[in-house]
């Protein structure tokens, strides 16, 4: 386990310094994308091919239990809170057009190169914080160093 944390401490200073501009590009995404309600993402998607109540813990307030409801989409499930705001977003096919060539496919190199250092990182998982202050954030997961899944998570509360 130490060599593990030594290989990603290594990892973490051969990337370079984080670029927020993209990160928050890539974080307001999904909003751009998909709108930032319930309503807008039907009118963007249409009717989701299954809907379904989930228990997430709160960003701000982990012990603090917030129920969405998922709707579920060819390569995506996105979920919104109880007054209806975008709440969480995965992606895990690449029929979705993110910025700057970031999606599922894309290459563990490619990531570091346009997002540069993660605020948090494991050997198949980089995350992501947005400049404002709000815990809104991008998790990148990789599979033999390419992207398979990208997930977001927004504060509603």
């Amino acid at each position: 386990m130490p060599l593990l944390c030594v290989a990603l401490a290594a990892r973490a200073e051969a990337i370079g310094p984080t670029v927020i501009t993209r990160v928050d590009d890539l974080i307001d995404a999904p909003r751009a994308l998909f709108g930032r309600t319930r309503a807008q993402v039907e009118g963007t998607l249409g009717t989701p091919l299954a809907v379904r109540q989930r228990a997430l813990p709160g960003l701000l307030h982990p012990e603090v239990v917030e129920t969405i409801r998922e709707l579920a989409y060819e390569g995506a499930r996105i979920g919104v809170s109880a007054s209806t705001a975008l709440r969480r977003v995965e992606i895990t096919t690449p029929t979705y057009d993110l910025p700057h060539g970031l999606s599922v496919g894309a290459t563990r190199r490619h990531v570091e190169e346009t997002l540069g250092e993660p605020q948090e990182l494991t050997e198949g998982r980089y995350l992501y914080l947005y400049s404002d202050g709000y815990p809104d954030t991008v998790e990148v997961y990789f599979r033999d160093h390419r992207v398979y899944r990208i997930e977001w998570n927004y504060w509603t509360e």
